[in-house]
């Protein structure tokens, strides 16, 4: 055990990271190649989520002994998940909106 965290459980933690800063540079390479500024933004929303998992990892890296990173973490995913809320509300807002101009021009 190294800290208070098992091998297996540091692994899963460290690959959670590494996967999530995979995901982000997929997401802006996927846009650019489509041109879709969506998807280019995407990683932009993603940021306090990698951000909380350093928190995470910091935090047991010293053995949680760092109480205030905990709490930062906590506040950090709440952002995420408000960023993303708000990233999906205006990516679905402008497809309703350049399907509806795409069927006016039709008729």
């Amino acid at each position: 055990m190294i800290g208070l965290l098992s091998i297996p459980t540091w692994i899963v933690h460290f690959s959670s990271v590494i996967e999530w800063s995979l995901a982000m540079i997929l997401f802006y390479t996927i846009g650019k190649r489509m041109n879709n500024v969506w998807f280019k933004r995407m990683p932009l929303v993603m940021i306090p989520y990698m951000l909380s998992g350093f928190c995470a990892l910091i935090y047991h890296i010293t053995e949680d002994t760092w109480v205030g990173l905990n709490e930062l973490q906590s506040y950090l995913t709440f952002f995420g998940s408000c960023s993303f809320a708000l990233w999906a509300f205006l990516f679905l807002r402008s497809v309703t909106d350049t399907s509806k101009s795409k069927g006016a021009s039709r008729g």
